[in-house]
Formats: C-alpha cells, sequence, structure tokens
C-alpha cells in the first residue's frame, strides 16, 4: 500500500470484487514489480506504517502514543480520508489484513490491528520489544518523556 516516498492513485482501477483473490498488480498497476524483493525494501524502510483517518480520535490516539516511543525510522502515516483513492485503500486493507477499520496499524506489514490492540501492547509492556524485532530503533520506552 505504500510504495517508495510516492504513494500511487489507485482512482483509476475501477472496482474491487471482494469475492474475487485480490492482484497485487490493482496496486503496482501495469509495472513489472518483483514482489518479495519490494516488500523486503518497503519493511525496512517503513517497519511501522499506520493507516489513520485524519478526524478518527482512535487514530489520533494511536499516533500520538506511538510518538512517545521516538520510533526511528519514524512510522509511515498514510491518512486514507485525504487521498481520493480512500475506497479502495480500505478495501485492499480489508482484504489483505483482515482489519477493517482504523487504524491499522502494520508492523512488517502484518496488521496488528487498532488503537486497543496497540495500547494493549504498550499496558503489556511488550511494544518496545514488538517494534525492536520489526527493525525499528526505539530511543523511549512509550514515557512521554
Amino acid at each position: 500500500m505504500v510504495t517508495e516516498d510516492v504513494e500511487r492513485d489507485l482512482t483509476r482501477v475501477g472496482s474491487i470484487d471482494p469475492l474475487e483473490p485480490l492482484n497485487m498488480t490493482v496496486y503496482a498497476g501495469d509495472e513489472s514489480i518483483n514482489w518479495p524483493k519490494t516488500v523486503k525494501k518497503l519493511n525496512k524502510k517503513y517497519p511501522v506504517v499506520v493507516f489513520s483517518k485524519s478526524y478518527c480520535p482512535y487514530s489520533r490516539r494511536a499516533k500520538k502514543l506511538l510518538e512517545t516511543y521516538h520510533i526511528q525510522p519514524a512510522p509511515k502515516v498514510v491518512e486514507v480520508d485525504l487521498r481520493l483513492d480512500d475506497d479502495i485503500i480500505k478495501a485492499i486493507l480489508g482484504r489483505t489484513t483482515q482489519h477493517h477499520t482504523f487504524p491499522n496499524i502494520l508492523i512488517r506489514g502484518k496488521s496488528i490491528g487498532g488503537s486497543d490492540d496497540l495500547q494493549a501492547l504498550h499496558a503489556e509492556r511488550t511494544l518496545t520489544r514488538v517494534l525492536e524485532q520489526a527493525g525499528a530503533s526505539v530511543r523511549n520506552s512509550g514515557t512521554g518523556k
């Protein structure tokens, strides 16, 4: 869902049939992409990706908590509601992660769920370990200092 530093516009894709298997060329367009190589590169560049809605209190809560960890590289935040292809992004996220609400937090390309799931990892004091195992550097264990 995130390509390099440019987010591809999916408005020209048309509709996605939720009953059909998802072909990643929907996102890649006509380009020939080596998906295993691309996914590995993106996971290294953005070990934490937050698909958010700018007006959503749960999204704000999750982003605020992640900020307290001073994660490097910084989480990639995609404000889905500010994109023209928001319906398509939501459909792709739901299909690929089985998480249909926002925020949808991906760590190394796997959804950990939403704000409540992130808060639970923080409360259990396991979030730092999860982030570090994903390849992120954590300068602060969410204490807000």
